[in-house]
């Protein structure tokens, strides 16, 4: 009741505003606070999922929270994350190696929602509890206070302040840093990424997850191996239609290079379709597919 009241003087006071609410728990227990509370609560399940997923080397539970959520509500009414001012790090969890963070990082900026990052995550920084340990200043260079404020920070640097920071990570192509933002702008530049359905395909390998986010013209085709070894020869296919029929060439948008073409059935559905040879150990593929003209 609350919430409703505080809901509806804001949207009376700041119409233009966005509110979003923290509920610490699943998507049954966010569900009843829509659809005349908040605008969007942060979405912990799917967090844990990705989070999850990289470290176990497992799909099978990643997207289950997501399509639940599609189901019952607007892309922009729910927000997943990787991990909070609350919660261990991402680097932290995933003991230092990048590939995971990237992996993570890809996924949780190719799936739907309206993903928010915490600062710090997009260049790695560590950080557990007790939580002030989880709100450290932001590296932006090396130095005193890491470039974050002349003053005295409320608390001390991490103890990786001198490597792992912004302008260490501005000029390298292969950051972290740099990975977020191709994802960001991707995501702002292709309207499957940025608002397309999500619509799971089947695997052959429990340790792969394959999605497509749909687009009249240009759908995109994420495909992410979990494991820490490489898959040979693993095919993903659909259920149920998911794109126009066709022939469509593919192009790696992290990569520039072209892949396998995907021949889609008259019915809109993919048919064992092996999107590359050798899927690379923690490496997740993000193709557009497009039809000749």
């Amino acid at each position: 009741a609350f919430f409703r009241e505080y809901g509806a003087h804001i949207r009376r006071v700041a119409p233009e505003s966005y509110t979003v609410g923290e509920v610490w728990d699943s998507v049954g227990a966010m569900l009843p606070y829509y659809p005349d509370q908040l605008d969007a609560h942060f979405a912990f399940e799917l967090s844990n999922a990705i989070v999850n997923g990289v470290r176990n080397g497992s799909a099978k539970d990643l997207l289950t929270g997501y399509l639940r959520l599609q189901a019952a509500l607007p892309s922009e009414r729910w927000a997943p994350f990787l991990r909070n001012h609350d919660q261990t790090r991402t680097a932290t969890e995933f003991r230092g190696n990048l590939a995971r963070q990237k992996l993570a990082a890809t996924l949780l900026l190719t799936l739907p929602g309206l993903p928010f990052v915490y600062y710090g995550e997009e260049i790695g920084m560590t950080g557990d509890k007790p939580d002030p340990r989880l709100r450290t200043p932001m590296h932006w260079t090396t130095g005193r206070a890491a470039g974050f404020t002349t003053g005295h920070p409320w608390e001390p640097l991490q103890p990786d302040s001198n490597s792992t920071t912004v302008a260490t990570q501005d000029a390298d192509p292969g950051s972290l840093l740099n990975l977020f933002r191709r994802l960001i702008h991707l995501r702002g530049a292709r309207p499957a990424l940025a608002s397309g359905a999500l619509v799971l395909l089947q695997t052959t390998d429990t340790s792969i997850a394959a999605y497509i986010r749909t687009d009249a013209e240009r759908p995109v085709l994420v495909v992410a191996n979990l494991s820490e070894t490489p898959r040979a020869g693993a095919r993903v296919s659909s259920a149920a239609p998911v794109v126009r029929p066709g022939r469509y060439s593919t192009t790696n948008l992290l990569h520039g290079s072209a892949g396998a073409r995907v021949a889609v059935a008259r019915d809109g559905s993919i048919s064992a379709f092996v999107p590359v040879a050798t899927l690379a150990p923690l490496e997740a593929y993000v193709f557009e597919l497009a039809l000749p003209r």
